[in-house]
């Protein structure tokens, strides 16, 4: 039932009630000529006010409960906007304590656009070349790895995510320390690859940066393995890594340098002809 009719039914039932009430009392009182004369009149007049008032306190419930509702809304409204807030200063706290044990720190950048190209999963930054960043660059979160710059404007970067297939990172693997590259397969999970088959693999074994890569620092973390499979392969395992940070719920990132490159050794000297003395 609308709620309308809902209304228009209470009205008539009080009416209804209201004139039974009115002709009971006539029937049980003693009637004089005058009396008998004016009764239609007092009747109309008590139906008439019971109405109206019966009228005044619905609308005046009616607007009781559209100010009630609306206070209700406006503080749903305001609890969201604190939870959300105190929600972007535990993220930014994190990122703080990050960069603080981070040597290699650039800068922080917030996630205002996703790439929706179907060759390419990528982030894109609120930070560029202004600020420092430059392509190759780390981009991760407290919780781990997240990819590489690839692409760098003035004040704007994108980030090549670690689970698309044209990303790759040095890694080992932190318990047996066996060293491996990390790739992207376009789906939840990432790939190493060129682990040797007769290396022990644990599922749930902690994947790190090796840091052999000239790109990645040593030591961020990457993920867990998630799947190890040894089946119909000759050389290398097929390990599946569940990556630490999901990429669909990343709002801010940390930039960081590119890991120093191993200082060059000197050239061989070529060993001296004829005989050496004594």
């Amino acid at each position: 039932m609308s709620r309308v009719k809902r209304r228009a039914l209470i009205l008539a039932s009080l009416s209804l009630i209201s004139l039974v009430l009115i002709t009971y009392q006539h029937r049980t009182a003693p009637i004089t000529s005058f009396r008998g004369l004016s009764y239609p009149f007092d009747v109309l007049n008590s139906v008439t006010d019971l109405t109206v008032g019966a009228l005044k306190d619905v609308f005046s419930s009616f607007n009781e409960n559209r100010q009630l509702r609306k206070e209700l809304a406006d503080a749903l409204l305001e609890r969201q906007r604190v939870s959300e807030i105190l929600q972007e200063n535990k993220r930014l706290r994190e990122l703080l304590l990050l960069k603080e044990h981070m040597p290699a720190y650039l800068t922080t950048a917030r996630v205002i656009g996703r790439g929706y190209d179907r060759f390419l999963n990528t982030l894109l930054l609120d930070k560029g070349e202004n600020s420092g960043v430059r392509e190759g660059m780390a981009v991760i979160t407290p919780k781990g790895l997240v990819g590489k710059v690839y692409l760098v404007g003035g004040d704007f970067s994108r980030a090549l995510l670690m689970r698309d297939p044209n990303f790759g990172a040095a890694v080992r693997l932190q318990a047996s320390r066996v060293e491996g590259v990390l790739s992207g397969n376009g789906g939840s999970l990432s790939l190493v690859k060129y682990v040797p088959f007769e290396a022990t693999v644990e599922k749930g074994e902690a994947i790190v940066t090796s840091g052999l890569d000239g790109v990645f620092p040593p030591g961020l973390p990457v993920g867990v393995v998630h799947t190890v499979n040894k089946e119909g392969v000759t050389f290398f395992q097929q390990i599946e890594v569940l990556p630490y940070q999901a990429d669909s719920t990343i709002e801010e990132v940390i930039i960081v340098k590119s890991s120093t490159s191993p200082p060059q050794r000197p050239p061989l000297k070529a060993p001296r002809t004829g005989t050496q003395a004594p």
